[in-house]
């Protein structure tokens, strides 16, 4: 098994980092345990200076682990988007970083990392490639939560939609009612009429 720990601090180096794990492992395991397996214990050490980072770690870390599927179907339902968190400690402290204090945005951010639409609750169907920020911030795009933005609507169609009420409706006789090709052939043949009206009234 493992454990995932989120600690807040700085970039620690090499050196100060082996000597944090070496105390750590002798504080975990027995001075019979390290004699007989060696030092054995493995820290994953990252550090998350970005606040998307330091969220997506969170997210990570405090998800339940669940790989036994077959059988369980119904524990495995009961616990989907559950977030299991233990704290140790008390932070004395200045928050070092925080969502926005908006009720709103906080609900939306839920919403979204479930997949669902915070207006409606349906599910969200994500693109596949996604949007360049710069064309976001182009078409209007409004920040909901952290990370996530809210495009403009696509305007709707007019209302009732168009009115033909104005137009009239060609007889039947009126050559332009018949198609362009019947009409072209139309308009040659009175061509080729006049001409030859002009041509037998010439003296």
């Amino acid at each position: 098994f493992h454990l995932h720990i989120l600690l807040d601090g700085e970039w620690l180096d090499p050196e100060p980092l082996a000597e944090l794990c070496s105390k750590l492992r002798r504080m975990i395991y027995p001075r019979w345990v390290l004699r007989k397996w060696g030092d054995s214990l493995i820290v994953n050490y990252r550090y998350k200076p970005m606040q998307g980072e330091v969220y997506q770690a969170l997210d990570y870390c405090s998800r339940p682990t669940f790989t036994q599927i077959d059988g369980n179907e119904g524990l495995a339902d009961s616990i989907r988007g559950e977030r299991k968190v233990r704290v140790w400690g008390r932070w004395d402290e200045a928050p070092k970083w925080q969502l926005d204090e908006s009720e709103k945005k906080v609900h939306s951010l839920v919403s979204l990392e479930k997949g669902d639409c915070p207006k409606c609750g349906k599910p969200i169907t994500w693109g596949k490639r996604p949007t360049p920020f710069v064309l976001v911030l182009a078409e209007g795009g409004v920040e909901i939560a952290t990370g996530y933005y809210e495009l403009p609507e696509i305007r709707p169609p007019p209302v009732p939609g168009f009115d033909f009420s104005n137009l009239t409706e060609l007889p039947d006789s009126d050559y332009r009612k018949h198609p362009n090709a019947v009409r072209r052939s139309i308009e040659k043949a009175s061509e080729r009429a006049s001409f030859q009206d002009e041509y037998e009234s010439y003296p």
